[in-house]
């Protein structure tokens, strides 16, 4: 009763969510379905589940009121055709006749999307149809299959087909839905998939069914592609639908998924350049992707020209809008053919395809009524060559104030690449390729393009020039730039060059960009140009300035009007020239200008820190602007400064009370103290002085309103010299009672800050405290605060601060809590002049711990009971009865004869010490698991600080195999610690390291098979287990067979369980790839800073919550060089060969055969 219960609840929400507007006792109460009143929007968006609930249905009552809802739904649909295959099922249901239902999917009725509906991606929704008659009636389904499979077999049945016409492919979609949805299939299904090519009607209509198996069978792709090159006319266009079917696959990276699967089935590579290109024809990765192609195979490029070429005679394509789409595609390629002064240029066809410049000339000119974008009418002149005559075009000065206004910047310059209708940005495109080659039909056109450098350079000329340029050529970008300042015509000057980088610089050209400018990653940065050896290469034009033309650069910077008007006012300019040159000069000129004129409060930070660590260069400057500049807030900034370089006379502290009462006396700021009005409302106990005395109020509200005057947390050497000269406990009840007020106010964002001292000047304890916070704040979509935390506890700089942040780099709630805490260590050992492993290494306590492994804990008292804690063999933390003089496994309670607070300590102690330990056990393990992977080394005294003298990383000394190396990295000897101190080699022979040895674990990779058994017997004699695995690491070399286009792809046409890579990904601390709609992610990253190698290992897409046994398509192997933050592809065999192979090894090691 309660399932019928819930089945009818759920009958009314169906009701609630379809376009019946009628409530469900009025609509079940009549037969005369005109009289329901229905949305003129018609929607159902739960047949899936309605269908599962129908039949699952056994009441005959409840069942006959479902078929009443889908009776209402269908009714009418049936007389135009509408609703096409949400209604094919349910009319099937209530009405048995399998053909006459399929009359939703017929041709005829589907006028208004008559092409789209034949296309693959149009036919998508006719298979989930099939699909759901073969889960539901599978019966109906095979007989009907059955029927049209004799039809196609038995030529004299052709007249059947042809008389369906372009319906004739929906049972073909049946059909092939069988082959589409199951591995293993009757070859009936497949022979006739093959023989529906000589018996349809339509060869276009079949191609695009047959297009969804090319995956599936050997044999039906091999027909695909034979049909496809008798038919050359359809070459193009079936190609892009293909394309575009296989973008659905992967939204996130389509040029990546139509690649793995293009090769996995061995697709032509010139079928296969088009469905990658010509669909987003108007995208840069066409223009380089054209260049690429002609340089890596010449014969496929030619016969894509060639089909091209052929298009532009074709009645097909003269009809639609596809001829100018495939004009523009032969311009590109005819570019491309000019550059490289291939003779195979087709001038025939190029004088049609440059027809198209004339449109493009339009778009730029002519009125649009486009809803994308109104534009006035900017020329009065039919003649191309007068349009920018200042004289003969009255509309000329309106023309240049359009596309020169930073308001229009982001409808006009955006990088998105978009259609060429819809943005002008794209249309400049086929412009440019042809810049070089003279005709007739094109001297006008580049009359235009020499008109557009001259008069809007830096706006649309330069940037397009160079893009296009250095993208199709044999050029070198430092010889594209000069083409431009070489050209005398065009009068082009380095300022301009440089002017048309920063204007499109990241969404600085307007003030109107979404997402903060982040959408918009200018080409300028990652144009894919030649280097003088025909390389392709990742170059950027700021770079090439500064390579090539440094000195001439900097006397441009060196103009005050320049950098006032162009640089200082655009954040992302500003901070990309500054951090460009300040490694490379000392005049800072180019900074004091860009400060005193910008607006944005991060150049200021930035600005004002190089002149701050700079005093030698830049005091006379500070002194004299503090007095003359009159913004408060720069002034301010400026004697903080001088404040700083001040404090040096006083050394690392004040001498006395007096000295540091004149500190205040010169340095605190009333002005300051509306910043901390809040304190009014905290109740503090008195803080004092170290002996004794009341302090004076001043200093710890001068401590208190530095801290909450910083933007980002930092630790400040006056405030630490103030704190010295208070009273520990006061300060700390002072603090405390300032957290309390923060945390009771629901730790209000604009009061963190709060945190900053707290942290700074607390002990371990309080550390404890708030570390928790971290976890709440990331789950609560506070991730910003969480990442504030962070920050603040490094400052604080002890140990055990610094262990819970280090542990966050391996393992943390979130992939961006992990990223702060990984460049909070960066920034931490930068500032103790080391590295992050160093600083790693430096923090590994030791608990307190004697170098026997051992710490003693007393319960005091009468008894004078004491507990000896040490690390057993399975790293676990031990209790001995030091009395008793055996193990236990929980300290005791105390008794009458100890004495209590000490036993309640050392009980506390105890349970602090084992979560600590095991934390450190396993941070330690996922460190040396990288470090067997990446070969990290330590010197000699390194070494022995880390693994000999610390007892709690000894133990892991002693249970693993190390190897000492020369310069070049390669083995010298491989050894064992052992418990007296001593090293050992693999013959049980005593081994001397020197004090110049360079030391890591020894890979597998680098030993032979016999040493490796020798090792495992003398571990095994030993009864010692590795915490690590690692002589029995599994490894594979890598071989060019395993890698296509510098990514390993020997794996991509495998699949695996959800949750093994789950557990891949978290046993080697690999973080989630960039999440997208939906929660879903494509792949998991492992980075390795120590060797500055990203690997992605990618699949088809996981999301969370998802099912551990769920399968998964896995992808690729990619490795990538890091360098300043960007990412270059490298091929894998160029990557540190331990480190690679491992990798490759691991992760084929999932995948069960």
């Amino acid at each position: 009763m309660e399932v019928i219960m819930d089945l009818e609840k759920k009958l009314a929400i169906y009701y609630q969510g379809s376009a019946i507007e009628d409530d469900m006792a009025k609509c079940e109460a009549t037969n005369d379905f005109s009289k329901i009143r229905r949305n003129s929007y018609d929607y159902f968006h739960y047949k899936e589940e309605f269908l599962k609930d129908y039949f699952s249905i056994e009441d005959e009552k409840l069942k006959k009121r479902y078929e009443h809802f889908m009776k209402i739904l269908i009714y009418g649909k049936d007389k135009e055709g509408e609703g096409g295959t949400r209604y094919v099922i349910f009319d099937y249901i209530v009405n048995r006749d399998f053909e006459k239902s399929l009359r939703y999917l017929t041709y005829e009725y589907d006028k208004k999307y008559k092409e789209y509906s034949r296309t693959l991606n149009g036919e998508t929704l006719i298979y989930t149809v099939f699909e759901d008659f073969n889960k539901y009636f599978s019966k109906e389904f095979y007989e009907y299959t059955d029927k049209y499979i004799d039809i196609i077999n038995n030529n004299d049945n052709k007249k059947i087909l042809k008389k369906m016409d372009r319906d004739a492919v929906i049972p073909l979609i049946a059909i092939c839905s069988v082959i589409k949805n199951n591995k293993e299939c009757d070859k009936k299904y497949i022979d006739a998939a093959i023989k529906s090519f000589d018996v349809l009607p339509n060869v276009y209509d079949t191609l695009n069914v047959i297009a969804a198996l090319l995956d599936k069978n050997e044999d039906i792709k091999n027909k695909f592609i034979e049909v496809l090159n008798k038919n050359e006319e359809y070459i193009i266009d079936m190609n892009i639908i293909l394309g575009y079917y296989l973008r659905t696959l992967d939204y996130t990276n389509p040029y990546k998924a139509k690649e793995k699967f293009f090769n996995a089935i061995n697709y032509p590579n010139d079928f296969a350049f088009i469905a990658q290109h010509f669909e987003n024809y108007f995208h840069y990765e066409f223009i380089y992707g054209a260049r690429d192609l002609y340089l890596k195979s010449k014969e496929d490029f030619y016969k894509i020209y060639n089909f091209v070429g052929n298009s532009l005679n074709s009645d097909r394509y003269n009809i639609n809008r596809n001829n100018d789409r495939n004009k523009r595609i032969f311009l590109v390629l005819s570019g491309v053919l000019l550059e490289h002064n291939d003779k195979k240029i087709d001038n025939d066809n190029l004088k049609k395809a440059s027809a198209v410049l004339q449109t493009i000339v339009n778009h730029f000119t002519k009125e649009d009524t486009d809803s994308y974008r109104k534009l006035p009418l900017f020329s009065t002149t039919e003649n191309i060559e007068e349009i920018f005559d200042k004289d003969k075009n009255k509309n000329f000065d309106e023309l240049i104030k359009y596309y020169t206004d930073k308001k229009n910047a982001y409808v006009l310059y955006s990088r998105w690449d978009t259609a060429p209708e819809i943005r002008l940005n794209s249309e400049l495109y086929y412009i440019y390729p042809l810049f070089n080659y003279d005709s007739d039909e094109t001297k006008k056109y580049k009359k235009f393009a020499i008109d557009v450098l001259k008069y809007l350079p830096m706006h649309l000329g330069i940037r397009k020039y160079i893009e296009v340029q250095a993208s199709i050529g044999n050029k070198t970008l430092k010889e594209v730039i000069d083409s431009l300042l070489n050209n005398k015509e065009l009068n082009i000057t380095l300022k301009e060059i440089l002017l048309s980088y920063y204007f499109d610089y990241a969404g600085d050209a307007s003030g109107y960009y979404y997402n903060d400018g982040r959408c918009l990653p200018t080409l300028y940065h990652e144009l894919r140009c030649l280097d003088e050896n025909n390389n392709v290469v990742i170059n950027s034009v700021k770079d090439e300035l500064f390579k090539s033309y440094f000195d001439e650069v900097l006397n441009i910077l060196n103009d005050d009007k320049f950098l006032k008007d162009n640089i200082a006012p655009n954040k992302n300019a500003a901070l990309d020239l500054l951090k460009s040159i300040y490694n490379k000069i000392n005049d800072y000129n180019i900074v004091y200008k860009v400060l005193e004129n910008t607006n944005r409060a991060e150049v200021k930070r930035y600005c004002l820190k190089l002149i701050s660590n700079n005093e030698a260069i830049t005091r006379d400057y500070v002194e004299k602007m503090s007095e003359k500049v009159k913004s408060s807030e720069l002034k301010g900034a400026l004697k903080n400064i001088i404040k700083n370089w001040n404090l040096k006379k006083y050394g690392d502290n004040f001498k006395s009370i007096d000295e540091a009462l004149e500190f205040i006396d010169t340095y605190y700021n009333k002005n300051y103290e509306k910043n901390i009005k809040f304190l009014d409302d905290v109740k503090f106990t008195k803080v004092l002085y170290k002996n004794g005395k009341e302090a004076d109020e001043r200093v710890f509200k001068y401590i208190i309103m530095e801290y909450m005057n910083l933007v980002e947390p930092a630790r400040l050497k006056d405030c630490d010299m103030l704190v010295d000269i208070l009273d520990d406990s006061s300060f700390a009840d002072a603090l405390e009672s300032l957290y309390s007020y923060w945390s009771d106010s629901n730790y209000e964002a604009a009061k963190k800050n709060i945190l900053i001292p707290y942290l700074i000047y607390s002990d371990d304890l309080k550390i404890d405290k708030v570390y928790p916070l971290i976890k709440e704040f990331a789950k609560g979509s506070r991730t910003v605060m969480a990442g504030f935390i962070i920050k603040c506890m490094a400052l604080n700089g002890k140990n055990y601060a610094l262990i819970l942040v280090d542990g966050l780099t391996r393992k943390a709630p979130t992939a961006k809590i992990k990223e702060v805490a990984i460049e909070t260590m960066e920034n931490a050992a930068y500032m103790l002049d080391m590295t992050a492993y160093e600083l790693s290494d430096r923090i590994i306590p030791n608990f307190g711990f004697n170098q026997k492994g051992e710490r003693v804990l007393n319960y005091g008292g009468e008894a004078k009971r004491t507990f000896t804690l040490s690390i057993n063999n399975n790293l676990e933390l031990t209790i001995t009865d030091n009395e008793k003089e055996k193990i236990i496994k929980s300290l005791p309670a105390p008794n009458s004869k100890d004495d209590k607070a000490e036993a309640d300590s050392a009980k506390k102690e105890y349970t602090t010490l084992k979560k600590e330990i095991k934390t450190l056990i396993q941070n330690q393990k996922i460190r040396l698991q990288k470090v067997l992977l990446n070969g990290r080394k330590w010197t000699y005294n390194n070494f022995k600080t880390v693994f000999v003298e610390n007892p709690i990383m000894n133990i892991f000394a002693l249970k693993l195999i190390w190897g000492v190396y020369d310069e070049n990295n390669n083995l010298i000897e491989s050894f064992r610690y052992m418990e007296d101190g001593s090293f050992n080699t693999v013959d049980e022979e005593e081994y001397t390291l020197k004090e110049d040895s360079l030391i890591t674990l020894v890979h597998p990779l680098e030993l032979d098979s016999n040493t490796i058994e020798k090792w495992k017997t003398q571990l095994s004699d030993y009864e010692i287990v590795q915490p690590i695995e690692q002589l029995n690491l599994k490894y594979e070399e890598i071989t060019e067979k395993d890698i296509a286009e510098d990514r390993i792809n020997s794996l991509n046409s495998k699949t695996i369980k959800a949750g093994v890579l789950m557990s891949l990904a978290s046993k080697y601390d690999m973080a989630r790839g960039e999440t997208m709609d939906g929660g879903s992610f494509s792949e998991y990253i492992l980075k390795d800073t120590y060797l500055n190698i990203s690997v992605h290992i990618s699949f088809d897409y996981m999301y969370f919550g998802m099912d551990a046994n769920e399968d998964v398509g896995f992808g690729d192997i990619e490795f990538c060089e890091i360098s300043d933050g960007i990412e270059t592809l490298i091929n894998p065999l160029k990557v540190n060969k331990r480190f690679a192979s491992s990798i490759y090894s691991i992760v084929k090691s999932i995948f069960v055969e």
